[in-house]
């Protein structure tokens, strides 16, 4: 495994476009983070000084960005962030396929799985990444915003763990499409009208209570605006099948053929 990924790290560690889309979704997700509760302090105050309410003490009591909600607030806000990470996964595989590198592996002794298992290392990093920048803000902002008695520190830090699963989980589509097309523009188009409206396609051939168990819904319902509506461990074992089918699939593709 630490062979695999040193020969990742030694071809991707100076690619640029990997080190801007990186340097761009920090950047990004936390002015969005810390940006955002401005935006709830300005929204609140809007929508209750005509009833003479203190916005400020009421935020205060029911603020997101508090212990233990800053979990939850901040895996939230970071779901949206993962397209970012897709993108560059597509472009890494993409780019293998079109300038050759991955069948020069292959002639060089690489064998087929290992090829993918560098990959899965590749999107389990990326998830890390992702998780740990959630970590960051969600400890920052709770930090900042809660009182030393409101300090229910691990408390809904479970929230952590299902961020990595939806990551993790739509990194592997990526993959996936990466695999199947081999062109970055084509597989991330792909990918977008799987997301919509292929997800709500769904709707018409299988129940009503199998809905939220759709490709794209059950990796959206981890982390749900409010509360899950369904077992959080029936959304994980999904998510977990979805991620076994991607990869085998993905698997079956490369070992058919090296071109």
């Amino acid at each position: 495994m630490i062979r695999l990924f040193y020969i990742e790290w030694i071809k991707w560690r100076k690619f640029s476009p990997v080190l801007i889309i990186i340097s761009l979704y920090t950047v990004l997700f936390f002015l969005i983070c810390f940006g955002l509760d401005e935006i709830i302090i300005d929204k609140v105050a809007g929508n209750f000084i005509k009833d003479n309410y203190n916005s400020t003490n009421l935020l205060m009591q029911f603020n997101p960005y508090k212990f233990p909600d800053a979990w939850h607030t901040f895996a939230y806000i970071g779901k949206f962030f993962k397209i970012l990470l897709a993108i560059i996964i597509i472009n890494i595989i993409s780019h293998e396929f079109q300038n050759g590198t991955f069948k020069q592996n292959v002639i060089n002794g690489l064998k087929r799985w290992e090829y993918l298992f560098g990959k899965l290392i590749l999107v389990f990093l990326f998830s890390s990444f992702s998780t740990l920048l959630v970590g960051i803000a969600a400890i920052t902002g709770g930090i900042i915003y809660s009182s030393v008695s409101e300090m229910a520190f691990f408390e809904n830090a479970h929230f952590l763990f299902l961020s990595f699963i939806n990551t993790f989980t739509y990194l592997s589509i990526a993959v996936l499409m990466g695999v199947l097309f081999r062109n970055t523009m084509t597989a991330f188009v792909i990918l977008m009208l799987l997301w919509f409206p292929g997800d709500l396609l769904w709707l018409l051939i299988i129940p009503d209570e199998f809905a939220v168990f759709r490709p794209f819904e059950v990796i959206d319902e981890l982390l749900p605006f409010s509360k899950h509506e369904i077992s959080v461990w029936k959304l994980i074992i999904v998510c977990f099948l979805y991620q076994l089918l991607y990869w085998l699939v993905s698997y079956f593709k490369i070992k058919r053929d090296i071109t």
